[in-house]
């Protein structure tokens, strides 16, 4: 307990590279929330772009419409590399902190402190940012509901974009025989349903977190452990205390 707290109190003495590390986990886990979010929304979405082309008759749309699995496919195409360059990033921030405390661990482990100790003392400083920012992403998320909601509308359509959606500049013909004029701002619109925003944001936000806590301890153990090896090999100082 004394090291975790020992190593939250470096957390604050850094401050500028601790506001640093915030700001990337915060953007980092903004970006992936927004991505798991539109992932989840695509089959509401669908639902809804079903109900609109059966109300206009519209089966040329339906023909033309990109699938929801394609969508989707994007979006996981996107997760993966928002992963891919958090764990690039995250990979020089750990090497980094073990390369600045160096010295200070050596001298840990030849004060016969363990090993897990002092990785937890590393591990600490690295994860407790990326928990609060998700934490903090979290209440704005909802805070901000509205302005989020917007967010994803213009991007998950920016999206849709990408797939060369149908023209709906020509009128459309209801059941009812009246033409009505819908561009593709309002057909692909997301209706967003309450309930269901909040159960897709909340699994998002949940799995923003595990996969950042999952890339995060995977790097740091790997990190440590050949930060270990090299230790033993140079100069053997974090052989075990005899």
């Amino acid at each position: 307990m004394k090291m975790l707290q020992y190593s939250t109190a470096r957390l604050f003495y850094y401050k500028k590279q601790t506001l640093l590390y915030c700001l990337f986990s915060g953007f980092s886990a903004l970006l992936l929330l927004i991505s798991f979010n539109l992932y989840h929304l695509q089959t509401t979405l669908y639902q809804q772009l079903n109900e609109r082309i059966q109300l206009f008759d519209a089966s040329e749309i339906k023909e033309n419409l990109p699938s929801a699995n394609v969508v989707q496919d994007f979006y996981v195409f996107m997760i993966v590399g928002l992963l891919g360059v958090f764990g690039l990033f995250y990979f020089i921030f750990f090497l980094h902190s073990l390369r600045k405390n160096r010295f200070e661990l050596i001298n840990w482990r030849l004060a016969g402190l363990t090993k897990t100790k002092i990785f937890l003392f590393l591990f600490w400083q690295q994860i407790l940012p990326i928990v609060l920012s998700c934490a903090t992403l979290f209440l704005v998320v909802f805070s901000f509901q509205t302005i989020y909601q917007e967010l994803l509308q213009k991007i998950n359509l920016m999206i849709l974009e990408l797939f060369e959606l149908p023209n709906l500049s020509s009128a459309l013909s209801s059941h009812s025989g009246f033409s009505i004029f819908v561009d593709q701002q309002t057909f692909f619109k997301i209706d967003f349903i309450s309930d269901t925003f909040i159960t897709d944001t909340v699994k998002s936000i949940g799995q923003t977190l595990m996969s950042l806590i999952l890339i995060s301890t995977v790097l740091s153990i790997g990190l440590f452990l050949i930060f270990n090896q090299i230790s033993k090999r140079k100069k053997g100082l974090f052989d075990e205390p005899r």
